[in-house]
């Protein structure tokens, strides 16, 4: 061992006399100067001596005197403040316990569905309001998540790489079927049938804990050290996936204490506010481009008062977002409530319509007496590596919501249904199809509901008809095909080309002819009519895509088998025409009182003498002279 490295081991006692008598973490800077400057000078000399023993030692290596020095020079620096400081998962019980909300020390369930047919009104309890919501991916932004088969199998999630694809805090890979949720691929390939999704509580808490406790404090919660990843989510339009590296300090924003109990167990003081974002070689950020408002009292997700929050910087912020803290002031200046809330049950983020912030009827708030939540309110959003964000809104009687009486009214749900159903899969991307068809299906749920409320009729009206306004469109490639490549059209002939289009929105084809005295085409039938020997491209068009035919334009011909013929009176003899193209062959006496012809090219002798025949077919004339004997 360095005799260097003793000055180091003496540490840990002198920082632990200190905090006898603060009782609070001692940092390198509360040692005065002049001990630092006696320290440094020890250990200067401390080293001449090993440079010393390394004249000694000839070329022999020494790999483990060195790793132990590392070591040591490591421990040293955990014991000059006596404090690790990590990200630790904790339960919503455990984070807002110290932060003087509501009832913080209800972690009851409440055995009564809410609207939405889920348990969200109990208190700082397990939140399972994504295992039938939609979405189910963005419970791994900042929070605990883990998914279970039918089987008993659980999964714990870390982020998602896609709608489907999920990476568990193993580094393994699962893949959910979506939008049924029906089946879990496992990373080694076999299936299990999907049960239910559970939100457990927040996974990116920057916790300060005794160098002591450290071993105790990893065995009872999961840890992210420093230099560790962080991850979350997937990019999904305003919402986007991050990954950074883990570098908690004393200084990190929302900091907090670890304590062990004399049981073993660690209770966590209140949050600190500090000016370090707890992100590697990133600096604490400043929600910007965000705005606030109070909304008219629905009642959609079952709270009572909704605050929407919007603008370009709200993705940024709602991905970072871990914990909304509410204090109401009511008509005046004194703190009268506060409230902690869980995402999910509380708290949501719209991946196109804002950060949805709500406070519920539930174990976890109830309003003091003689009051009814009109009035002031501070809303404060904790986000990772953000200062605290605060809103100051005021809440009239509009944005209460009362009990509701009568039946709701489904037309517009209904008709968003229906214009739903009427689209094609084929015309959007995979996606945001997907996305559709989980709001399309909740519609539909809805609409099979007993008694469904109108809060949750509009609510489900207003995200079916966003959804569909989000379609992506395909990026199909319009593609266009003729009936015929080549073509040959013998003149006065025509041939029809037919088009065929995929992949447009409007199938338009207008036709054209490179040479039209050759070949003449109809822009619209695409019907060509031969004009003259030659040849001509065809040319068919939709959009940008052009595709081609060319049509060979040929004379016809008529082939007789005899040129003249002798027939004695009384007697036949026959013409045989053979015409190319096809057609119908007409045949003309010149003189009928010589011979006479039939519609076959039978010829009969009449009298003695001569006539001519005319054989005619396609325009093509040709003659036979007959002599009768």
């Amino acid at each position: 061992m360095r005799k260097g490295n003793l000055i180091k081991m003496a540490a840990p006692a002198i920082l632990s006399a200190a905090m006898m008598v603060s009782g609070l973490p001692v940092m390198a800077a509360d040692f005065t100067s002049d001990t630092a400057v006696e320290t440094e000078a020890q250990t200067d000399e401390f080293d001449t001596a090993d440079d010393t023993a390394d004249a000694f030692a000839g070329d022999e290596e020494t790999p483990f005197v060195d790793d132990q020095a590392a070591a040591e020079d490591e421990f040293a620096a955990t014991a000059e403040t006596g404090y690790k400081y990590v990200y630790a998962g904790l339960t919503w019980a455990q984070y807002w316990a110290s932060e003087g909300v509501y009832n913080a020390a209800n972690t009851a369930s409440n055995g009564t569905k809410d609207s939405h047919d889920e348990l969200d009104k109990g208190g700082f309890d397990t939140v399972t309001r994504a295992t039938v919501n939609h979405g189910l991916h963005r419970g791994s932004y900042q929070c605990e998540a883990i998914m279970y088969d039918k089987n008993g199998g659980s999964y714990e999630i870390s982020y998602w790489t896609s709608a489907n694809d999920a990476v568990l805090t193993d580094g393994t890979a699962v893949k959910l079927n979506q939008p049924e949720r029906g089946q879990i691929t496992k990373a080694d390939g076999s299936v299990a049938e999907f049960d239910h999704y559970s939100v457990v509580g927040l996974k990116y808490v920057p916790v300060a804990v005794k160098a002591e406790d450290y071993e105790a404090f990893k065995s009872q919660f999961k840890v992210v050290e420093d230099g560790s990843t962080v991850a979350g989510g997937f990019g999904e339009n305003n919402l986007q996936s991050y990954s950074a590296v883990a570098d908690v300090t004393a200084e990190t924003n929302g900091l907090k204490e670890a304590v062990k109990g004399s049981d073993g167990t660690f209770t966590f003081k209140a949050r600190t506010n500090g000016t370090g974002s707890g992100l590697k070689d990133q600096a604490l950020q400043t929600a910007s481009n965000v705005t606030a408002t109070v909304k008219e009292a629905s009642g959609s997700y079952g709270e009572f008062l909704r605050v929407d929050i919007t603008g370009d910087g709200y993705g940024a912020l709602g991905a970072k977002m871990y914990a909304v803290k509410w204090d109401y002031y009511g008509n005046g200046d004194k703190v009268l409530a506060s409230y902690g809330t869980k995402f999910a049950a509380d708290n949501w983020m719209h991946k196109a319509m804002g950060i949805q912030l709500g406070l519920t009827d539930s174990y976890r708030c109830q309003l003091p007496k003689g009051t009814d939540g009109t009035g002031k309110w501070k809303i404060t959003v904790y986000a990772m590596g953000y200062a605290d964000t605060v809103f100051e809104v005021n809440a009239t009687d509009a944005n209460i919501v009362k009990p509701e009486a009568g039946e709701a009214d489904t037309t517009a749900l209904k008709a968003a249904v229906e214009k739903a159903e009427a689209l094609k899969e084929a015309d959007y991307t995979a996606d945001s199809w997907k996305a559709m068809q989980l709001e399309l299906q909740e519609a539909k749920d809805l609409l099979a509901k007993e008694k469904p409320t109108q809060a949750e009729v509009d609510e489900a009206t207003t995200h079916l008809n966003a959804a569909v306004e989000a379609l992506v469109k395909a990026d199909t490639k319009v593609t266009v095909t003729l009936n015929k490549k080549t073509a040959t059209v013998y003149k006065g002939k025509t041939t029809t080309l037919k088009a065929t289009v995929t992949g447009a929105d409007v199938p338009k084809v207008t036709f054209t002819s490179s040479n039209p005295k050759v070949a003449a085409v109809n822009k619209t039938t695409g019907k060509v009519t031969a004009k003259a020997r030659g040849s001509a491209v065809i040319t068919a068009k939709c959009g940008d895509v052009k595709v081609t035919c060319k049509v060979t334009v040929k004379n016809p011909t008529l082939t007789l088998n005899k040129t003249s013929a002798s027939v004695k009176v009384g007697k036949t003899t026959k013409i045989t025409a053979k015409a190319t193209p096809s057609g119908k062959v007409t045949y003309k006496s010149g003189n009928k009182k010589i011979a006479t012809v039939s519609s076959k090219g039978t010829i009969k002798g009449i009298k003695k003498g001569t006539a001519k025949i005319t054989v005619t077919c396609n325009g093509v004339t040709k003659t036979v002279k007959v002599t009768v004997k």
